[in-house]
């Protein structure tokens, strides 16, 4: 009975962060843009096998110069799918963890990414229609 008091309380502290609508991938190489395109690919099909619209996906180069990936999606999700979803589309497997962790606790932050201030994204996959009220070349 503990167990499942305990479950209970794991989750009313994950209802408190707020839904993702961002998923934040970081894969550490860099590759040609030939496999950037099949990786866009991939992120889209992992997302259909959700329900989930693709609106954009940018990328940039992290401070050690891997890759970072933001994936802008609708419908919004809750963090324990959006963390699945970054795990499907190959985030770095220790980040995952550690993003678990934080969602275990109730951390509304749990999902960082650190990179160069005023870092341009270059856009991989554009959105066709952008929301009222959304800047569409916003710096991370």
């Amino acid at each position: 009975m503990q167990r499942r008091e305990a479950r209970g309380q794991r989750r009313d502290r994950c209802s408190t962060i707020p839904r993702v609508r961002t998923l934040k991938i970081d894969k550490d190489c860099q590759v040609p843009r030939e496999w950037e395109r099949n990786y866009t690919r991939l992120i889209l099909t992992v997302a259909s096998w959700f329900n989930i619209e693709v609106n954009s996906i940018k990328t940039c180069r992290s401070i050690n110069s891997s890759m970072h990936y933001y994936v802008d999606i609708n419908p919004p999700l809750d963090a324990h799918l959006a963390n699945r979803l970054q795990f499907l589309a190959g985030d770095d497997s220790i980040r995952v963890a550690y993003n678990q962790a934080r969602i275990n606790s109730g951390l509304a932050e749990f999902n960082k990414l650190f990179e160069r201030p005023m870092v341009n994204l270059r856009t991989l996959y554009p959105c066709l229609k952008v929301p009222a009220g959304t800047d569409s070349t916003r710096k991370r």
